[in-house]
């Protein structure tokens, strides 16, 4: 920008600044008066027994003895290559999952396992593309590449369900191979289930399936991530995920459910007011707190999901691959947790099958907590899963021409201007 446009947006920003309430305590007073409400009936979200923010020094939550797992840990991640276009009409992104270990007596080997799939659109009936599987010179990467179905409406987001279905297809499958070797506690980086995909599923049962309803690759991602908490959950090592970004406004949305059901008003008697758009807006400012040295956290909740207004379990599409209860016992539940330096929000995950009783609770929360302490950030595990997964952006310009066959879409993106815009719906990382 030059200088005089520089100028004139000095002075936008100033007329906004001077125009949004400068009340930081009483929007923090406001935000913490409305989470105390999500006890109240009404709403898609529910608390697990009493609903609290608590504050705990990190160093606590660091050397936390009673942790009932193993010191090391594993963490779970894939990472894709964007999807790739070309100007033929082929769509290709290709996902690399990988299992990082933290701690210093974790199996370490399973770090050199891999599973990398890739996932192709290609609606030309002359095309000779067939479904295969390949394997690395020491057997311990292995990688299929598959067809996703043909279809004549060019409106729909082919290329955000080319690359959805090759990272989950890779990470789910990926974490059910490992599931036997891993001996602690596992986290992903985000869900603990293929949301997008299940989603897909869950759109199928009123006929709305996005993607061609004779594909089973959807059925088959869910049914690998349910497996790998089956066995975890038999050998009573926790699942977490932890989710770093979200558009989502699950609790806002309850929350504004609760008011309108009970009828709630401030002293004035108006309604109260709900003015954030997103979760993670919202209890950063519960959460708010001046100390650097302690981490704040929510108590535990549960989601319940819902489609066409209807009350729905997200996995009862894959009911009968459930080996430990029924969908309900499955569901999501949730707290959220402050990192004090930069004020980010996790929305850390656990089936609600690990959650049986408040000790239970306490216990797989304090987990993720002493991770999250120990690193300043998400868990060590993480961190490592997604070094070792990461495909580097001169991977993907190599990767990108290996098809000799067709010539590659020029992509803008790559020059970095667009590279932090990202379509809502899709951020749950």
């Amino acid at each position: 920008m030059d200088q005089t446009a520089f100028g004139v947006v000095k002075e936008l920003f100033g007329h906004i600044d001077n125009s949004v309430p400068d009340e930081p305590t009483s929007q923090t007073e406001h935000a913490r008066r409305l989470f105390s409400l999500l006890a109240r009936e009404g709403g898609q979200v529910e608390a697990l027994g009493e609903v609290r923010c608590m504050k705990t020094p990190m160093a606590d939550l660091g050397t936390w003895n009673e942790d009932p797992w193993p010191e090391h840990t594993y963490g779970i991640d894939a990472s894709t290559t964007r999807p790739i276009e070309y100007n033929n009409g082929l769509v290709v992104d290709t996902a690399s999952a990988k299992l990082g270990v933290a701690g210093t007596d974790g199996n370490r080997d399973l770090e050199r396992d891999g599973t990398i799939r890739s996932v192709l659109y290609f609606d030309d009936d002359d095309s000779r593309f067939f479904s295969e599987t390949f394997e690395g010179d020491e057997g311990r990467v292995d990688g299929e590449v598959l067809a996703f179905p043909g279809t004549a409406d060019r409106t729909s987001d082919v290329t955000r369900w080319v690359s959805t279905a090759a990272q989950r297809l890779a990470e789910g499958r990926h974490a059910l191979a490992s599931a036997d070797a891993i001996d602690g506690a596992l986290f992903f980086d985000g869900s603990v289930y293929p949301l997008g995909v299940l989603y897909w599923l869950m759109l199928d049962t009123v006929d709305r399936m996005p993607v061609p309803s004779t594909w089973d690759v959807p059925q088959t991602i869910a049914e690998h991530y349910v497996g790998v908490i089956d066995r975890l959950y038999e050998r009573g090592l926790p699942v977490i995920g932890v989710v770093k970004t979200s558009m989502t406004g699950q609790v806002l949305d309850a929350l504004e459910t609760k008011i309108e059901t009970h009828d709630l008003t401030d002293e004035n008697g108006l309604r109260l007011d709900v003015p954030w758009r997103r979760d993670h807006q919202f209890v950063s400012e519960v959460l708010r707190d001046d100390s650097l040295n302690h981490l704040t956290y929510t108590s535990w909740f549960v989601h319940e999901q819902a489609i066409d207004n209807r009350p729905f379990e997200m996995l009862s599409t894959v009911a009968d691959a459930l080996d430990h209860g029924e969908p309900a016992d499955y569901r999501r539940a949730f707290f959220y947790v402050r990192l004090p330096r930069t004020g980010g929000v996790f929305r850390v995950e656990a089936p609600l099958l690990f959650l049986g009783d408040d000790a239970q609770r306490e216990a797989v929360q304090r987990k993720a907590l002493k991770e999250i302490a120990r690193n300043g950030d998400v868990p060590r595990a993480v961190t490592r899963a997604d070094k070792i997964a990461r495909i580097s952006p001169d991977n993907r310009k190599t990767i990108e021409k290996f098809i000799t066959s067709a010539e590659s879409q020029f992509d803008y993106n790559q020059d970095g201007r667009w590279k932090d815009i990202e379509d809502p719906s899709e951020v749950d990382q």
